[in-house]
């Protein structure tokens, strides 16, 4: 039991292993019909020194300066274009020194009428062609894709629906409780992706680690017999839609980042929203799976109660950490 606690409460280092796990995020804002300006942000997985060189390349820009732009870029920042020609079909190349060690990029264009294109590749992809003139089906297969990524990646997230996952018990109330989950967070992500609602990012962050924290202090208080008939446990229906609510702004958070192709929001919401539902699906099946095929062990079934409230406890306190460090972050 000790091992499995500590293996469980590893999320919490997961959760910072995450950020480093993180795409080369490119974005290239055209300021003027000849000028552009190229921002980067590398996850700081990489060695001082080994970033790649980051460079918009076509023959009539060049770096406004006049500084080199193969040299390892930096972990972040920023460098000016001017081009003779209007409106350039240019490239953006990713230079590694040796080799990438596995890092995807992702490429954000944001024109001078306001349109937002972005394109996801994978590790091999190292030149990437703008203008980004992506159909519908290759901004559905991205947004599919961002989605079921961020839900699988995101810790909190999962270990909020684990919770759900043992107050429901039953498949009937999971299928209930997860339907009102869903469609909360749904309405919350559309609403703050669209601007019609905006709630700051660290104290959103915050009440998502709080929301684990309280599920999984209630789980335990139901265990222990302190708490046989809570509201929780009664309508736990109310509870997921409750604090779906407040996850769906922490989903948005994420597709804000990755931002909106202006001619398509409401298909790349749709399935960035599809992906998440997807992934969370993914989740819950593997979990299930995992836990039948538990019960075929002999005795286990002596020890399930005794293995559940030791994850209870590991997701309280990676909740608790969580609490206090993204407190902090927001009170520093």
């Amino acid at each position: 039991m000790r091992v499995l606690f500590f293996l469980l409460t590893l999320i919490c280092v997961g959760n910072v292993i995450a950020d480093e796990a993180r795409p080369v995020y490119v974005e290239v804002n055209q300021q003027s019909e000849s000028e552009y300006l190229l921002k980067w942000k590398i996850p700081p997985v990489m060695s001082f020194g080994q970033e790649p060189g980051i460079k918009l390349d076509h023959e009539s820009c060049r770096i406004k300066g006049g500084s080199a732009g193969n040299q390892p870029a930096g972990l972040l920042g920023r460098r000016r274009y001017v081009c003779d020609q209007a409106n350039p079909a240019f490239t953006i190349h990713l230079n590694y020194l040796d080799s990438n060690p596995g890092l995807t990029s992702l490429v954000v264009y944001k024109s001078l009428s306001g349109e937002v294109a972005q394109v996801f590749s994978g590790p091999e992809v190292t030149i990437v062609a703008l203008p980004l003139d992506a159909s519908a089906a290759e901004v559905a297969h991205q947004y599919l894709l961002a989605g079921t990524e961020h839900i699988l990646e995101g810790y909190d997230h999962l270990l909020f629906v684990l919770c759900l996952i043992i107050i429901a018990g039953g498949l009937k109330r999971l299928l209930w409780t997860v339907t009102g989950f869903t469609l909360a967070h749904s309405v919350t992500l559309s609403l703050a992706t669209l601007n019609i609602f905006r709630v700051r990012t660290e104290l959103v962050e915050i009440l998502i680690a709080l929301s684990i924290l309280l599920l999984a202090v209630e789980i335990i208080r139901h265990h222990n017999g302190r708490e046989q008939n809570s509201f929780t446990w009664r309508y736990p229906v109310s509870v997921s839609s409750g604090f779906g609510l407040l996850h769906g702004f922490g989903f948005a958070v994420v597709l804000q980042e990755l931002g909106l192709p202006q001619s398509m929001k409401l298909e790349a919401l749709l399935f960035f929203n599809i992906g998440v539902e997807i992934g969370q699906i993914l989740f819950i099946v593997g979990f299930i799976l995992i836990v039948l095929l538990a019960r075929q062990i002999p005795g286990i079934k002596q020890k399930e109660q005794a293995i559940i409230d030791v994850a209870v406890y590991a997701i309280g306190a990676c909740s608790a950490y969580w609490l206090f460090d993204r407190s902090a972050l927001l009170l520093g």
